[in-house]
């Protein structure tokens, strides 16, 4: 995920290092902050800190996946110090209905409580791919 991208762009990409080819891209929405959560900012800022309602930068452990309030879902396990309380924070990889899987530039996606958000028709798109595989890395960079 490029958080360095504006979020109605494609920016959550699922790489095939062995065919060295993207499979898939798609917008993806990040933590929006507690202070102005219903403000929808094109990008993102961070933080590992509970309760910021921030996306965190760094390399996560795709773990296990689950069923949940929006779905399918996959939780996820912090491999760097600055995302390091992702599963303590609940931050999990999720759809929802109101992420969209096409690019709205210059309009931003909605923002979430820092989990990266696909829309349901991309999360059923990375769910397959993601149940063929294991240890898998999301990597949020800016």
């Amino acid at each position: 995920m490029d958080a360095s991208r504006h979020s109605g762009f494609r920016r959550f990409v699922v790489w095939d290092f062995d065919g060295d080819r993207a499979l898939c891209s798609f917008p993806v929405s990040h933590g929006s902050g507690s202070v102005h959560s219903h403000v929808r900012s094109a990008y993102a800022r961070f933080s590992n800190e509970d309760g910021s309602h921030l996306s965190s930068l760094g390399k996560a452990l795709v773990a296990e996946r689950y069923e949940g309030r929006y779905g399918v879902a996959y939780r996820m396990d912090g491999l760097e110090e600055s995302n390091s309380n992702l599963r303590s924070r609940n931050v999990v990889l999720h759809g929802w209905q109101y992420t969209t899987s096409f690019t709205i530039f210059p309009i931003p996606t909605v923002g979430s409580w820092g989990c990266p958000v696909l829309s349901r028709r991309a999360m059923r798109r990375v769910d397959e791919i993601l149940q063929k595989e294991n240890r898998v890395v999301l990597w949020v960079y800016n």
